[in-house]
Formats: C-alpha cells, structure tokens, sequence
C-alpha cells in the first residue's frame, strides 16, 4: 500500500495542506480537481521530486527519508507528456528507465506494443505513442507503484483509451495512480477517486459513489452524472 500525507508550501503560498493519499494494488486512483488544485505538486510531493512536510510510505517503508536511487527501485512517475528534443531511438529511451534498476526493457516495450519500433527515433512517434513509450520507460524501471501526470492530455480519444486500457491492466500487479483532467475517463476507469481544490482533500472514495454535487462545488458548473453501456459520464453545463 502506498500513504501519504504531505504538506507542501513555496516560500509563504501553501501548495498542499496536509493532503492524505491511499492507494494499493488492484485499484486505479485518480486525482481530480481544478487547476491549481495541487494535483501535480501532490504526485512530485509523494516521488520526492519535491521535499514536502509530512510522510509518504510504500509498504511500510519511508520515501521521504530514502536517496533517489532506492527511491526509484519502489516508485515511478510519469510526468505530463512533452515531445523529447533528442532523438534516441524508442529503445534507448526506454533503457533509462532501466539504467538504475536494470529492469527488462524489451518486455515493457512488448507490454506498450512498440517493440517492433524500438529501432525507430523517439521523435517520429505520434504524440499518444509516445505517452506509451514514456509508459515502457516507467515499467523498465520495475517499481511497485507508478504515478502519472495527465497521462492523457493531448492524446486523440483512441491513443486516451488506449492508455487507460493499459492501466487498467497494470494496477492488477502495481499500485496506479494517475492525476486525470477528463472526468469521464476518471468516472469510467477509476476505483476510486480523490478530488483536490485549493491545495485540500475535498472528497475522496469509490467512483461509483462519487455524486454530482462534488464536481458542482469543486468546479463550479451544474452537472449530472448518466450511465452509459455500464460506465458512469459526467453530462456538466455552465451555471447561468
């Protein structure tokens, strides 16, 4: 299981204010909420990107206190999509991901369906195969838990699916959690959900629970949430 609870300021504006997080295998978390909310900071707060107050254990073992190194043989974060400027080949990429762990390359590239690519430059991929090259990377480095940043922005709805679908593969043998600016994908593939807004825990639990009057307060908007073909989608209008 990975906990959290972590503060977070830059100078005197506070970022995070004493945010818990819980997340364990079998189950996708997502973290929803405006922007500004703190989403990305919590993410980079829990992988130790930034040094926050508070706690962050992944099975009972201290994050915070940990040097990157070890760090990284337990957890991974997948920052926000952003085309590479270097062109390595799809292979080589991913071998970062594996340099400190010394993780199996050509199985996570197999996992994303690029394997086939791996002699290919980076730089010729489509924006949502390159979000599954940055995936590959992630699995190379065979940690327990993955953390991903948007990990569908930008993506064409097929490429958006088509990670989702990935995830939802993955959290069966790693603990997943990913912050989603969709609504829909969160309601459709989340387990559970935990909303952000203004650096604070507002709601937090089962997705199937989650009610429209959160996302009204948090976001502002009127909505209702329908079924559709078994999946939960959020239907919001601008409040007049």
């Amino acid at each position: 299981m990975l906990e959290a609870k972590v503060s977070f300021a830059y100078g005197e504006r506070e970022i995070l204010k004493g945010v818990e997080l819980r997340a364990e295998r079998g189950e996708l978390l997502a973290v929803i909420g405006p922007n500004g909310a703190g989403k990305s900071t919590l993410l980079k707060c829990i992988v130790g990107i930034l040094k926050p107050e508070g706690s962050v254990r992944l099975e009972g073992m201290d994050l915070v206190s940990m040097k990157p190194p070890e760090r990284a043989r337990l957890i991974t974060y997948v920052p926000q999509s952003s085309l590479p400027q270097f062109a390595f080949t799809v292979e080589e990429f991913v071998e970062m991901g594996a340099y400190i762990t010394r993780g199996n390359v050509r199985e996570a590239l197999e996992r994303v369906g690029l394997w086939e690519r791996r002699r290919e430059k980076i730089t010729s991929l489509s924006g949502g195969e390159f979000q599954l090259a940055l995936i590959a990377r992630a699995l190379a480095q065979g940690s327990s838990a993955i953390l991903l940043d948007e990990p569908t922005s930008h993506l064409d709805v097929n490429h958006a699916l088509m990670v989702m679908e990935l995830l939802n593969e993955l959290k069966r043998e790693k603990i997943i959690v990913a912050v989603l600016h969709d609504l829909n994908l969160a309601l459709s593939y989340a387990d559970r959900v935990l909303v952000l807004r203004g650096g604070e825990k507002v709601w937090e639990g089962s997705a199937k629970k989650l009610e429209p009057g959160v996302l009204e307060e948090v976001y502002g908007i009127r909505a209702k949430i329908v079924e559709v073909d078994g999946k939960r989608l959020l239907v919001p209008s601008l409040k007049v």
